[in-house]
């Protein structure tokens, strides 16, 4: 991997990343959930209570951070959108409704709500996302494709790696990983059952001080993967604070957007070159 500049001559950069699924996470799982009172009351919680409690966190520290809106909860919610444009955070592309890529019918259909998604998240906000996470981490294989043809600069939630890539159609990955994503740990249900139990927040906060730890001896970026409706509790709101200091103390690490990290490691890694398009036949 090639050395990079990060932006003031940080030794590291770090993105603190937010995906806002509201209750569109619970919905896409399983339609019925939709009339469940205590799942919509778990996925409201995100834009409700969590989403002010961040923001209000990022403006203690004057830090950046990107916040990915499947355009369901963006329009269900316009307020809180309205609270993060103003805040002058970057907001991505995550879906429609928290949709699967991996589990629809055909690439026809996931060009169909992508170009949805785009236009209501542009009408909201007055721009035009440069960056997309697949809901749940799980993209098809046009996803990257649709992306790049429709505009968008980067991608990020692939775990193959430990820094930016290019996909060969141009699109810069931005890896993340399980480890980093708050969700694997924090999230849960009862019935109908999903996770593996609520972990303490100590024990996510010495991973994830490890894995800084890590990325900043190597001079890395490191991409953490929250949201608002788990990580926005008192408790675990608690232990960003916590992990936000110890990188400030550093003193030589550059907090930034997920856009701001693809731009500045694509100014200086050249893309793939195009591939040869193939002879028509005679």
């Amino acid at each position: 991997m090639p050395k990079i500049k990060w932006k003031n001559g940080a030794r590291c950069a770090v993105c603190l990343t937010f995906d806002v699924d509201g209750e569109s996470l619970w919905i896409s799982r399983d339609p019925h959930l939709a009339h469940r009172p205590i799942h919509n009351a778990m996925g409201a919680y995100g834009p409700k209570v969590g989403v002010p409690r961040i923001i209000k966190l990022l403006k203690k520290y004057s830090l950046p951070g990107t916040f990915f809106l499947p355009s369901w909860t963006a329009e269900k919610w316009p307020k809180m959108t309205e609270s993060i444009m103003k805040g002058g955070y970057e907001i991505g592309h995550h879906g429609h409704l928290h949709e699967k890529p991996f589990q629809l019918s055909d690439a026809e259909r996931e060009e169909e709500l992508l170009v949805r998604a785009l236009e209501i998240l542009e009408r909201l906000t007055g721009q035009k996302p440069t960056g997309s996470r697949t809901p749940s981490c799980d993209p098809s294989a046009h996803t990257m494709d649709l992306l790049k043809k429709h505009g968008l600069l980067y991608h990020s939630n692939l775990m193959d790696d430990d820094w930016p890539y290019y996909h060969p159609c141009g699109l810069v990955e931005l890896p993340t990983k399980w480890t980093l994503d708050d969700f694997i740990f924090f999230g849960f249900s009862g019935s109908p059952p999903f996770g593996h139990g609520i972990r303490d927040a100590e024990s996510v906060y010495s991973m994830w001080i490890e894995e800084f730890e890590g990325t900043y001896e190597e001079g890395g970026y490191i991409n953490f993967m929250c949201h608002p409706q788990v990580i926005g509790q008192h408790h675990r709101i608690r232990m960003v604070e916590r992990l936000i200091k110890h990188i400030l103390e550093k003193g030589d690490c550059w907090f930034a957007t997920t856009g701001q990290v693809a731009r500045q490691w694509a100014r200086q890694v050249k893309p793939p070159k195009s591939l040869p398009k193939k002879r028509s036949k005679k």
